[in-house]
């Protein structure tokens, strides 16, 4: 998908302790599953509030630079079940090592501050992708299902 390729950060929505919404941007990679990964600051609420285990929403979406109508930007949601991984396993090094292939020496100075932490979101339940006016579209098990206008069974 192009927004996968396009898109270096995702928009991360979380919650914290009291139920209220969290919005913020994460560089991300992407592994071979279609699980995201984040690398963030502990600093960050939004770190707090993955490591609560609470599920936690993505949204990719096309640059405004970009796109031909504002109101029909192409962009995918997704709500996500979160797990922390945690600090020298192997599969903390291979996932550090695409964050380092993707951008660049910055993760080698992320990767020597303590309070950096790394997250899977791994997607359930499907998604939406809204690719224009009308262009919408559920995913499950891996297909696109249109989506009707309101008030019909598809809607």
């Amino acid at each position: 998908m192009a927004l996968h390729e396009d898109c270096q950060s995702l928009i991360l929505a979380t919650l914290d302790e009291a139920g209220t919404p969290h919005a913020s941007p994460a560089p991300y990679i992407r592994d071979a599953r279609g699980d995201y990964h984040v690398f963030v600051s502990g600093l960050s609420a939004h770190t707090r509030h993955l490591a609560s285990g609470r599920p936690a929403s993505v949204l990719l979406i096309e640059d405004e630079a970009a796109t031909a109508q504002i109101f029909a930007r192409t962009r995918l949601s997704q709500t996500c079940r979160v797990d922390e991984i945690q600090p020298d396993t192997a599969e903390w090094t291979s996932l550090l090592e695409l964050f380092e292939l993707r951008f660049g020496q910055i993760i080698r100075l992320l990767r020597s501050l303590p309070d950096f932490r790394l997250f899977r979101l791994q997607p359930h339940n499907g998604g939406r992708l809204i690719t224009g006016f009308g262009r919408a579209f559920d995913l499950k098990d891996g297909a696109l299902h249109p989506v009707g206008p309101p008030n019909t069974p598809e809607g």
